[in-house]
């Protein structure tokens, strides 16, 4: 089967006004990573209080034939769900791996340091707001960027911990409502798709409460689906597809392409 295309490598923000809808409710939540129907781990995030920030911790790990995943992160997160500092340390069948962000002093970029395969490398991205650090199958990431997706912006961003680290932008599409049942109950269910990055994209389906709990994200393109803890969908609706990039212009076929003329610069 096809590997998760993003698993862990081997000047202050504003606050909107969208901040009491977006806030972080203190407690835990476990989930279930599952494929075809089979348990094949778990997860679970814990959200704490903390002056003028969020403390959000989750940790999870899966074993599917020879390939094992596990994963920690913790997070700091500002009031308005902003970044602050991240500490991820994981193990890919076998091999440790670990990955820190840090908001420097102008709070505009993020330092990144990462280790791998023996090797350590720095990096720099920039800090933008409606950002989500998405750690492979981290409820606490997905729950972030259902957050995020309340709040409707015009743009949104994913901080990938794989190679040195790198941003894309995420393309949130809201989708028809659904119905579930948590813990036996009826509940409402929002739905929206995330293309995480716009070229060769995957989609993260987010399913959530009207109030922002995370209720389920699955990974169509991978197979994988983590479910919380007494969830159950009511219909799992068919996913759209993920955008791709843009194709090149057709060939003229009767103009070889060595007698094309170069592009010229403009002139001054």
């Amino acid at each position: 089967m096809n590997r998760l295309k993003l698993f862990l490598c081997a000047a202050a923000l504003t606050a909107s006004t969208s901040f009491a809808q977006t806030a972080l409710v203190p407690g835990t939540v476990n989930y279930t990573i599952e494929q075809n129907g089979k348990n094949l781990g778990s997860a679970s995030y814990t959200v704490q209080n903390a002056p003028n920030k969020y403390i959000l911790t989750s940790t999870g790990k899966m074993t599917e034939d020879k390939f094992s995943y596990a994963f920690s992160n913790t997070q700091k997160l500002d009031r308005n769900l902003n970044l602050i500092t991240d500490q991820l340390s994981g193990v890919v069948s076998g091999k440790a791996v670990s990955f820190n962000a840090t908001s420097d002093l102008t709070g505009r970029q993020f330092k990144l340091d990462i280790s791998a395969n023996g090797t350590k490398q720095s990096n720099t991205v920039d800090r933008d707001q409606n950002t989500a650090l998405l750690t492979d199958l981290d409820p606490a990431g997905y729950t972030v960027l259902a957050r995020i997706a309340m709040r409707n912006p015009a743009n949104s961003w994913a901080l990938i911990p794989k190679e040195n680290g790198f941003l894309v932008p995420v393309k949130l599409t809201p989708q028809p409502d659904q119905q579930g049942h948590l813990n036996g109950q009826s509940v409402p269910v929002k739905y929206v798709s995330a293309a995480v990055s716009l070229q060769n994209a995957i989609t993260i389906e987010i399913f959530y409460s009207p109030d922002g709990q995370l209720l389920e994200a699955d990974l169509p393109q991978q197979n994988f689906y983590v479910i919380r803890t007494g969830f159950k969908l009511s219909h799992r609706p068919t996913p759209p597809p993920p955008p791709h990039g843009q194709a090149p212009p057709p060939q003229d076929p009767q103009q070889p392409q060595q007698s094309q003329p170069q592009q010229q610069p403009p002139q001054q």
